[in-house]
């Protein structure tokens, strides 16, 4: 009872506009009221919230995937994409499929990823006969694999909140991201079949190579953010600053786009990105606490031993809560609330937290895919220049894909997520 009214009070002031990290401070003030306990430790734990040695990776990821984007690298990574892809029916979302894959190893977020990508494609896509709608789609869906394929930010709060390998979620997410990666080439091509849309250029050996060698700093990148990590030279946490230094010197130095100006306004936008992030993982830290505290997960887990649920059964319900909960709350928040909830379920049920994480990482890509509250359509929206209904209907076959992949990724963990991170031992 008391966690149904805590969940229905988060959600009611979430509802009517209060921030969500003061939000979730909220609840837990109210639960350690209720419980006479002494209110300095909500200061103590915002504190502990943070003070996490991981975390520190989710700050200078999201600047390094601010730097990748301002140094205007996207051009380079969208014409070596041209050269792969660009024959096929449909070539430029294809293009915009496979450029979001690799910016996917250097952002660490759906935002940058939409606004990188979305910025260079979607109007020369519109020129080329493609419906905005059906444009805005495939930017909208591609930018998910921003935080799937490592590194991914929120793999970082996921694995620094819950106590799992980062470097694990990050070696699980390769597979499940390269996968979604094709399966939505697939499904764009498919539509652009059947909507006739045109073929690019046909594939040359040699413009492959030249482009490819223009690309070749900005793909290095995540070979060596991904070999340090998974080759055990560094951890996540230097991986991101490894990838600061790596993104600023080939942005000033190599292609020469990256003035002393945009790189003070780069650095203040990630601050104030970074800020809001760290200040609501802050505020989930408290009520999370305050959850263990009352002992309120006790109230999943006597139902789930009640109805002797299996472990594929109890991630398919856990998905379909997170898919629902993420049409109204954003990522960060939905985890937060969430997961905490059920994480002690896993261990319960077996579950390997690696293969959990997971699955609720794909969640939270398809919770972005989805109105009211998608981050991915409201910035592809406004790019596109497209209204939600129409850019939302036109998502749904790639949200369908999605939802395949995620079921994969529940019925077969070893294949998907597991083998990987186990073969290096993380």
């Amino acid at each position: 009872m008391t966690l149904l009214l805590a969940l229905c009070v988060l959600l009611g002031l979430i509802g009517f506009g209060v921030p969500i990290a003061f939000a979730l401070i909220s609840i837990a003030v109210g639960i350690f009221w209720l419980a006479d306990v002494d209110q300095l430790i909500v200061a103590q734990r915002l504190y502990r919230g943070v003070q996490s040695f991981p975390l520190l990776a989710v700050p200078l990821f999201i600047l390094a995937g601010q730097i990748m984007t301002r140094s205007g690298i996207s051009g380079h990574l969208v014409e070596f994409a041209k050269t792969l892809v660009g024959q096929m029916r449909g070539g430029l979302a294809a293009v915009n499929i496979v450029t979001s894959m690799f910016f996917a190893g250097m952002s660490g977020t759906s935002m940058s990823d939409t606004a990188a990508v979305g910025g260079m494609l979607i109007d020369p896509m519109v020129k080329r006969g493609y419906s905005r709608p059906f444009t805005g789609a495939v930017t909208a869906a591609s930018s998910t694999i921003g935080i799937i394929i490592p590194p991914s930010v929120p793999m970082v709060i996921l694995g620094a909140y819950l106590g799992i390998s980062t470097g694990a979620l990050f070696a699980a997410g390769l597979i499940s991201g390269v996968v979604l990666g094709i399966a939505l080439i697939v499904t764009a091509w498919l539509i652009s079949i059947r909507a006739g849309y045109p073929v690019e250029a046909p594939f040359s050996a040699s413009r492959a190579t030249k482009a490819f060698a223009r690309a070749l700093p900005a793909l290095l990148m995540p070979a060596i953010i991904l070999g340090g990590i998974l080759g055990g030279v560094f951890t996540a946490t230097e991986a991101s600053a490894v990838a600061v230094v790596y993104g600023t010197a080939v942005g000033m130095f190599y292609y020469r786009t990256l003035k002393l100006k945009v790189l003070y306004q780069t650095f203040c936008e990630a601050a104030v990105l970074s800020g809001a992030v760290m200040l609501v993982t802050a505020a989930a830290h408290v009520m999370g606490f305050a959850f263990t505290y009352e002992q309120l997960a006790d109230d999943i887990l006597r139902p789930l031993a009640e109805i002797d649920l299996s472990p594929v059964m109890f991630l398919v319900l856990l998905s379909a809560v997170m898919i629902v909960a993420g049409t109204f709350l954003d990522g960060i928040a939905m985890i937060f609330i969430i997961v905490p909830l059920f994480f002690p379920a896993i261990q319960f049920l077996g579950i390997d937290p690696v293969h959990f994480g997971m699955v609720v990482v794909l969640c939270w890509g398809i919770g972005q895919q989805t109105p009211p509250v998608g981050a991915a359509l409201f910035i592809t929206s406004v790019i596109a220049k497209v209204d939600m209904f129409s850019l939302t209907r036109a998502n749904l076959p790639f949200i369908a894909v999605m939802l395949l992949v995620l079921g994969a990724v529940i019925l077969f963990p070893e294949a998907m997520v597991l083998w990987i991170p186990r073969a290096l031992g993380l």
